[in-house]
């Protein structure tokens, strides 16, 4: 699922229906090299998220299904900025620990979402900014 979002924090509209479309038509036509590997960055932490999220024990009550809340797009934010984000929209997500009886390699007591969404971002941001110079300069040799 793509967002589009106008502002940042409380005070962000999210923009859906005819209006997203059209914004995000023209975000794309302006600068598709860096909205495309913006969309497709988030796209795949998104869904690596997705596949490593962890799901609760069953003897410890019922999954609320964290693992599938996950949410990508982008937010405009006056008057220049565009950011491209992803997240998991259950409202405890930010709590959720690595238990002891965890069968993955994620470390017990460390936040599942700083260790499946968060780390992994912040990996990403450096060859983000390296993609985006490549494909600029690829475009500028063009011309």
């Amino acid at each position: 699922m793509s967002k589009l979002k106008y502002g940042k924090g409380r005070g962000s509209i999210e923009i859906d229906g005819l209006q997203k479309d059209l914004f995000l038509q023209t975000i794309r036509q302006a600068e598709p090299t860096i909205i495309k590997v913006l969309e497709d960055t988030t796209a795949s932490l998104a869904k690596d998220s997705e596949r490593d999220w962890l799901v609760r024990n069953p003897k410890y009550g019922k999954s609320k299904g964290s693992k599938y809340m996950h949410s990508t797009g982008l937010r405009i934010i006056p008057p220049y900025t565009i950011e491209a984000f992803v997240q998991n929209s259950a409202e405890y997500a930010w709590a959720i620990k690595v238990g002891r009886e965890s069968t993955s390699n994620l470390r017990e007591g460390k936040r599942l979402a700083d260790e499946v969404l968060w780390s992994p971002a912040k990996k990403q941001s450096q060859k983000v900014v390296q993609q985006i110079a490549d494909e600029t300069v690829k475009k500028m040799r063009k011309l």
